[in-house]
């Protein structure tokens, strides 16, 4: 329980080696970071050795953890059948998905992934597909839809390699539309079609509000290497780049060189003064730190050419972590000075979060 709310389940296993918790999602803002209080309380308990019914069952009565809640004096013990039987208790309404039962120990199949009872080793194989690299030349044709130039559908001009690019300033649109034409290259590799016919293949496609289309008269292009392309597709020109805020599986973060105190502060000043594009009015969790309260803004910046999550200055003040690159060399650019004031620079930056859905237009 949190604050008089019923947010989750915590369970041992009878074979006492396993625990956990499993929240209900009906909570999902109130308890957003309630499982990293439990997954902490656990990994200490087992340091210490108890059995896992014991490392739950001494929590009930105790206080009321302002994050993690607890487990009330009364609290009845019960016996479930499975996790995945929990988990339907706490989240009834909701539908599972294939990928959910490898949580549960099993492939989507129901081939189970412990293959200590006689069953043989596990292989993956992707369906068949054409190949997605090639080293030479690739001809290419723009797909747009939604208002924008969605990104690239090439084939290279030898051998058997086809694949679409998105756009990195289509954002979700882009990301949309790779899933959708995956989905009809898979096709056209069933039916036998050479990459080399793709492009005039797609031609006769219909359009689709995913996967887009190709401009009537546009040509064929062509581009000396499939990284041309990329580089091609990696500009922003259509929406902002946006900077997020530094995660602990960032390998880039940690290598990031320090700033000098008089330009850490300029560069700290700058992100912090930006026009605020999105206040969700809350703290969210230091990705850094997770057994923080929490403590970072969930709020998203502009200078009209970039777009930052609050914690990037977070993490700036705190851990003296730098912003990425391309922001850090925007700045510096910009002699560390804002732009004036000005409505279109924050309808940029709104216009950059409603790309990647992060900012959802209102109903029409």
């Amino acid at each position: 329980m949190l604050n008089g709310l019923h947010v989750g389940y915590l369970w041992a296993g009878t074979d006492e080696v396993s625990a956990g918790f499993v929240r209900r999602n009906q909570y999902l803002t109130e308890a957003i970071s309630t499982p990293l209080v439990w997954n902490r309380r656990l990994r200490e308990s087992f340091a210490q050795g108890l059995p896992a019914r014991e490392a739950i069952r001494q929590w009930i009565g105790r206080p009321e953890d302002p994050v993690g809640g607890g487990v009330p004096a009364g609290a009845r013990e019960e016996v479930l059948e499975s996790r995945r039987a929990l988990a339907r208790l706490a989240n009834p309404d909701e539908e599972e998905s294939p990928l959910d039962s490898l949580v549960y120990g099993e492939l989507p199949d129901g081939t189970p992934l412990d293959r200590s009872e006689g069953w043989g080793a596990l292989t993956v194989e992707l369906p068949p597909f054409y190949d997605m690299t090639t080293e030479g030349p690739v001809r290419y044709l723009p797909l747009t839809g939604s208002g924008v130039t969605l990104g690239y559908l090439w084939a290279g001009v030898t051998g058997n390699a086809a694949l679409f690019e998105p756009r990195a300033d289509a954002g979700a649109f882009g990301a949309d539309a790779l899933s959708a034409w995956i989905l009809r290259l898979r096709d056209l590799y069933g039916q036998d079609v050479p990459a080399s016919e793709i492009l005039n293949r797609c031609r006769a496609l219909p359009a689709d509000p995913a996967a887009g289309t190709v401009p009537p008269g546009t040509a064929v292009q062509e581009a000396p290497t499939l990284d041309d392309l990329r580089r091609r597709a990696a500009v922003h020109e259509q929406s902002l780049p946006l900077s997020r805020s530094p995660r602990p599986e960032d390998v880039e973060v940690w290598t990031r060189p320090g700033l000098e105190p008089g330009e850490r502060e300029a560069v700290l000043r700058y992100l912090r003064d930006a026009p605020i594009v999105l206040d969700n009015d809350r703290l969210v969790p230091d990705e850094l730190d997770r057994t923080r309260p929490r403590v970072v803004p969930h709020t998203y910046h502009t200078d009209g050419t970039w777009v930052w999550q609050g914690g990037v200055p977070y993490q700036l003040e705190q851990r003296d972590i730098a912003p990425e690159d391309g922001l850090l060399q925007h700045i510096r650019s910009r002699g560390y000075q804002l732009p004036p004031a000005d409505p279109a620079i924050v309808e940029r930056g709104k216009h950059a979060l409603r790309m990647r859905r992060i900012l959802v237009p209102p109903p029409s």
